[in-house]
């Protein structure tokens, strides 16, 4: 009965109330589009991808100092190949370039600032029109509804946060959330026995259609399941994200939850990126929204497509137009449909820099998420790279690059957060250098551990993936 009140009555007048008006009507239309045969899907991005590179150019002083340096003509384009003649954007440039990239006839009321810790380990921000916020919340709900979830249901959220951050919900808001997004939220930035016993019987009682998490933090409650004996949970499904899913996590978190596990990928500067279906067969791009572009040294091949860095055009964003960003992580554009019979094209093997889950003094686990969000997106003043490097059980190296240099608040700002989420037991070293080191492949790691995990960790760990 509440189900019903929410999906038809509540939920509607709580997304008009935030700037959301039409949602349902927009996932509806999402809905429609995904079946369109690709050819038309790719129309309607070429239409769109004009559009937004005429805007580009004729409000914002980034866009056109960078067409005209790169002697390409908006109002000629006629191909997505045309981007290719345009170089990808780095965080490093929209970091430096933040106000000249924002558009002169967007009233500042109509932008909405998020602030993270980004691609390359950078502090990142970035506005966004209402509009293309209300975009991006229709392509999210689409994507839910291919788990079995629909509006109405409740959904359970795994954050890296920590407790004392979410605040003492009011009356109001508990209220709201209970006739609008119906989220519990499960603050995860340490695990340990007694946070998973907690969220766990939070979803007992809350009864969620879905979970949504990183995978890390997935995996770890999924451990914790099986080693503690907890049973009928129930779940239609669990969504992964944020990090890269392994397939020995995948299959633990599936047998844990005894549901399927939906692989998705996301970014806090563009959204909803892709997700699998049901068929799960790869990941499938939010192309109403976005412009993807897979640039490698590979080249195509004509059997499973072309391999190499992902690259991103806002086909939403007007309000700060991010064309042909680069995201930092690497993945595979394939050359196939898939039996869904959706029309939207398809990702795979998607690889990231996310890193090694850490360890506390006490066993406990430290999300390389959470790291990134205190460490980096609420540094006090903007940092450069950093990495954090686990070579003790009670010992991190953090690794700072000189540009820019980073302040004594700053580094202050690394030892407390480290002293809140790893215990008063483990110490701290800075190291500055010039440039972050990189993997044999050439990838960066926000999270090194060069440590074993503990006996019982390792142990489960190998029990889950065999």
């Amino acid at each position: 009965m509440l189900r019903s009140f929410v999906k038809h009555v509540s939920f509607p007048f709580f997304a008009n109330r935030e700037g959301l008006k039409g949602l349902m009507q927009e996932v509806r239309s999402l809905e429609d589009s995904q079946f369109w045969p690709a050819e038309r899907i790719m129309q309607m991005q070429q239409i769109l991808l004009k559009k937004v590179m005429i805007h580009a150019y004729e409000h914002t002083k980034f866009y056109r100092r960078r067409f005209q340096e790169a002697g390409f003509n908006p109002y000629t384009f006629r191909h997505p190949d045309a981007l290719r003649s345009l170089p990808a954007l780095t965080s490093e440039e929209v970091r430096d370039n933040l106000p000249d990239m924002v558009a002169d006839n967007h009233a500042p009321g109509d932008l909405h600032l998020s602030q993270t810790g980004g691609a390359a380990g950078l502090q990142m921000r970035f506005y966004h029109s209402s509009a293309c916020l209300a975009g991006r919340q229709a392509a999210m709900y689409r994507f839910e509804k291919w788990t079995g979830w629909d509006f109405g249901e409740p959904v359970g959220v795994v954050l890296p946060i920590r407790q004392d951050r979410m605040g003492y919900p009011t009356v109001k808001f508990l209220i709201k959330n209970e006739l609008f997004r119906r989220q519990t939220v499960f603050p995860a930035a340490v695990i340990d026995d007694a946070a998973c016993e907690d969220f766990l019987h939070k979803i007992v009682k809350k009864r969620p259609t879905l979970i949504r998490a990183f995978s890390s933090p997935l995996h770890d409650l999924a451990r914790f399941v099986q080693s503690s004996g907890w049973a009928d949970i129930p779940l239609k499904a669990v969504v992964s994200t944020g990090e890269p899913l392994y397939p020995h996590q995948r299959r633990s978190i599936s047998r844990a939850f005894n549901c399927p596990v939906f692989d998705s990928y996301q970014s806090r500067g563009v959204g909803p990126i892709a997700q699998e279906c049901e068929v799960h067969q790869g990941m499938h791009i939010n192309a109403e929204c976005l412009y993807i572009e897979v640039d490698g040294p590979n080249g195509y091949d004509e059997h499973h497509g072309r391999t190499g860095g992902l690259i991103v055009t806002d086909l939403l964003n007007f309000g700060m137009p991010l064309i042909r960003y680069s995201t930092g992580d690497e993945s595979t554009l394939v050359n196939r449909t898939c039996p869904c019979g959706r029309g939207l094209p398809l990702l795979e093997q998607i690889t990231g820099r996310s890193g090694d889950m850490l360890v506390s003094p006490e066993g406990r686990c430290v999300v390389p998420a959470a790291l990134s969000q205190y460490l980096i997106g609420e540094a006090p003043d903007l940092v450069g790279q950093i990495q954090v490097i686990q070579d003790r059980i009670d010992h991190l190296t953090i690794r700072m690059t000189k540009d820019p240099a980073p302040t004594p608040e700053n580094m202050q700002h690394q030892k407390t957060m480290i002293e809140q989420l790893f215990g008063p037991g483990m110490r701290v070293h800075f190291e500055i250098v010039d440039e972050m080191p990189r993997e044999k492949s050439g990838k960066y790691l926000f999270t090194r551990r060069l440590i074993p995990l503990p006996a019982r960790m390792a142990e489960e760990e190998a029990r889950m993936s065999g």
